[in-house]
């Protein structure tokens, strides 16, 4: 009985989702500055690594967005860039509700899942 008991234990920890990232005092409110940084930092990294030729020489800033160049949403880039906030922060982002188009756009999007817990 233990170890059935134990094995769903297991089982369960693995399929909730754990939030990596803990804000510190609690709150992103209070700490604007220290949460930007790690978006920014997180979508860099991102973007570089799904398109090194555009992103490796650009500098991002909280004003980036990842437009085409006709200035259209990428709609690629926006889901690449979903999946590693979701990864980063232990979020999850609702598909049909937010398309992440931009670094200030994801700071919302993060503000608002961590304020609600």
């Amino acid at each position: 009985m233990y170890k059935l008991i134990s094995n769903f234990a297991k089982n369960l920890s693995t399929q909730v989702p754990i939030y990596s990232y803990h804000f510190p005092n609690g709150s992103v409110y209070n700490n604007p500055a220290v949460t930007a940084k790690r978006i920014i930092k997180v979508v860099g990294e991102r973007l570089r690594k799904i398109d090194p030729e555009r992103w490796e020489s650009t500098p991002i800033t909280f004003n980036t967005n990842w437009n085409d160049a006709a200035g259209y949403v990428d709609v690629a880039t926006c889901i690449h860039i979903h999946d590693a906030l979701e990864k980063e922060f232990g979020i999850e982002i609702k598909d049909r509700a937010f398309l992440v188009s931009s670094i200030e756009t994801a700071f919302y999007i993060v503000n608002i899942h961590h304020d609600s817990h």
